[in-house]
């Protein structure tokens, strides 16, 4: 006792000024998910401890009373705005929003509700007297069953927020894994001078305000001086469910015997099905279409459920447990219907190139030219601009082909003699078209690359140039800039035209804006498929250039 007034008085009144300097500190945390909550928990227990000050100093029974009535309220609310911050906190406010928390709040209402009526009907305690207990004024009674019952909930209540908060907590492993220890903890000092005073074990006065100050001390480290509150698991819960929910891609989660533990909404509509309907049944039982192993291979499947057949490439990713035990897998489906449709009728285009057009273009071409020699005149020209038409249309065939196949090259890289590999392009251009071409390529430069989707780079720009302007002047040129080889080919022309470059930038054509040929494109989708870059200089004539890496397997180790 200091100066007349009891310890235990001076204990709560210093608990209360820790859950208000505790409050202070989370004022910049206001709005927070389930930061208000948490301030409510701790403005109640700062009332409790200044309401149990206030009685121990006062033995006048109904002012007594009326403290004990506030004490016993901030016992009865205490235990649900703390389940209430632990929900929020732990992005659990479906639950704290939802009807099943609104019920339960019936619970603490009714038992307020009592408590301040009970000199009325007596049915939370009886026998209320004022004694003197370790020095100071305290309320002596029976806890008749209902109060122990409100006791009891309230434990409840503060006992599963803790485990929500410490489970979820400590998901983040290292990073809070000592301020989960300390939020755990936290409750037990107060839970258990409750108890004990609850059960009548002790002194009569009740001492649960002093073992607040043990919980606002661990409270304050784990909330304030950390930034639990900054990174909190409601948004790692947030993020987990839209990474499975929230996203258009079907994902099914199995165990290791291929049975459904869960699907997103994505998968219940692929699969025209409601997930609690076929928990636990095998995933393969549920595709109308192909059966699905449960080996964790990628796999495609054909689904039929709910409407027309739709294709379905799968994925499957082994779960498993900290110890490194399998659990299952988690099955994502991506729909590549569209894609092998375009793929069909890309292969169906490319025979009717490959055969039809280059086989009719050459009887056709065959007959112009001797047309060409038979006839005089006007028809022999008539016969002659056929011919070349039809030639052209056999090139752009024969090219189209080749662009069907750039992306598909998957040859092995290899050593190339960059000098040599230009020198043969422009040879077996020059003796086709007018112009004079000029190779300026070191004899020792060499690089890594695929050479068939080099030739490809080559012989198309060669030929762009030589074919677009009259006479012109080709100069192909190539140094070594550090780990890259610099190809320029440049012509003394009036230029590429923009909307060319633009159709190349934008990466596709449309029917108002389309290049001249295909040429460029083939350029294009070599280089990047050899790891590339293009680009123009049209300010003099046109310059391309081409930046290749000097090895094309450096990027694949």
């Amino acid at each position: 006792m200091a100066a007349g007034v009891p310890w235990f008085a001076l204990g709560s009144f210093g608990s209360g000024v820790g859950s208000l300097y505790l409050l202070a500190q989370l004022r910049d945390h206001r709005g927070k998910p389930g930061a208000d909550w948490f301030v409510a928990t701790i403005a109640t227990i700062t009332v409790w401890c200044v309401a149990a000050g206030i009685g121990a100093l006062v033995f006048d029974p109904a002012i007594r009373l009326a403290v004990e009535t506030v004490v016993w309220l901030c016992l009865t609310w205490i235990g649900v705005f703390f389940l209430a911050f632990a929900l929020g906190y732990t992005g659990r406010t479906g639950l704290l929003e939802g009807w099943g928390f609104r019920a339960g709040m019936a619970l603490p209402l009714a038992t307020s509700a009592l408590i301040v009526t009970n000199s009325l009907h007596g049915l939370v305690w009886e026998g209320f007297r004022v004694v003197e207990s370790l020095g100071g004024a305290a309320a002596e009674y029976t806890i008749l069953p209902l109060g122990q019952v409100a006791v009891l909930v309230a434990m409840l209540f503060v006992s599963f927020g803790t485990l929500l908060v410490f489970d979820t907590v400590v998901s983040y492993g290292p990073l809070y894994r000592r301020e989960a220890v300390a939020v755990g903890l936290s409750p037990i000092p107060p839970g258990f001078a409750l108890l004990a005073w609850a059960g009548g074990v002790g002194p009569v006065a009740n001492l649960t305000t002093l073992f607040f100050l043990p919980h606002i001390a661990l409270d304050t480290y784990a909330f304030v001086r950390s930034d639990m509150f900054e990174f909190h698991p409601a948004t790692r819960r947030a993020g987990e469910r839209a990474a499975i929910d929230d996203i258009a891609t079907p994902v099914a989660i199995v165990d290791v015997d291929g049975r459904v533990v869960n699907l997103n909404p994505a998968a219940e509509g692929m699969l025209a099905m409601d997930k609690q309907a076929v928990l636990t049944r095998p995933l393969g039982d549920l595709l109308v279409g192909d059966a699905v192993s449960a080996d964790g291979e990628p796999d495609q499947v054909t689904v039929e459920n709910g409407g027309s057949p739709r294709e379905f490439k799968i994925q499957q990713t082994e779960l498993r447990d900290e110890g490194g035990t399998q659990l299952g897998y988690t099955v994502v489906f991506q729909d590549v219907t569209d894609e092998i449709r375009r793929e069909r009728r890309l292969e169906v285009l490319n025979r009717f190139l490959r055969h039809n057009v280059r086989n009719e273009g050459v009887v056709i071409q065959a007959r112009a030219a001797l047309l060409a020699e038979d006839l005089t005149g006007d028809h022999a020209a008539h016969a002659e601009t056929i011919e070349a038409a039809v030639d052209r249309l056999v090139e752009s065939g024969t090219k189209a082909r080749t662009l069907s196949e750039v992306g598909a090259d998957d040859a092995a890289p290899m050593s190339v003699d960059l000098r040599r590999s230009v020198t043969a392009a422009v040879d077996g251009l020059t003796d086709e078209y007018v112009g004079e071409v000029t190779v300026s390529v070191p004899e020792t430069l060499s690089l890594t690359t695929q050479p068939d989707l080099l030739e490809v780079v080559v012989e198309n720009l060669v030929e762009n140039a030589l074919a677009h302007v009259d006479d012109p002047t080709v100069a192909v040129a190539a140094t070594a800039d550090s780990d890259d080889v610099v190809l320029t080919v440049s012509d003394d022309g009036p230029g590429v035209p923009d909307h060319e470059l633009a159709v190349l930038d934008r990466g596709r054509e449309t029917d108002l804006d389309h290049g001249s040929g295909i040429g460029l494109w083939l350029v294009r989708w070599a280089t990047t498929a050899l790891g590339g870059t293009l680009s123009f200089d049209t300010s003099d004539g046109t310059t391309a250039t081409v930046r290749l890496p000097r090895d094309r397997t450096a990027g694949e180790r």
